[in-house]
């Protein structure tokens, strides 16, 4: 499913979280249907739970971001991180597939667009209108 287009209207800045806002409530969303997805938690012990969208210009929605991690190899100014192993970007740096796509640079973001396009579950935004949006959250 993509990525709701008007999130910042519909969810609200819940907290910071590297220096990127998150934004929630989340929802059960199309990474719960994911077979690899399902079994990482399984194994994990955990329960699947909603966890909003991270990031504003940059948008990931980790509810339907399944861990795939194209989005990583193919931004060439390093936006993103794997949120559970921080400061690593390569597909095969993902824990499990618990992990998700984390905007970690948001603010090198040079708006290309190429991990909207590689994205296979649609779950990036990017919005260089976004900015001011992002400027002016209050928590």
């Amino acid at each position: 499913m993509a990525i709701d287009e008007e999130f910042y209207k519909n969810l609200k800045p819940i907290e910071k979280h590297n220096d990127h806002v998150v934004w929630g409530p989340g929802k059960i969303g199309a990474a719960a249907e994911d077979p690899n997805v399902k079994a990482a938690y399984e194994k994990a012990g955990k329960p699947i739970e909603p966890l909003g969208i991270h990031g504003t210009y940059v948008a990931v929605d980790w509810d339907d971001c399944e861990g795939e991690g194209s989005c990583l190899s193919v931004c060439p100014t390093t936006v993103f991180d794997w949120a559970k192993n921080p400061g690593n970007s390569g597909q095969d740096d993902r824990l499990d597939y618990t992990d998700k796509s984390d905007p970690t640079r948001e603010a090198d973001c040079i708006f290309c667009m190429a991990c909207v396009t590689a994205c296979p579950t649609q779950a990036i935004k990017i919005d260089e209108a976004l900015v001011e949006v992002h400027n002016n959250v209050k928590l």
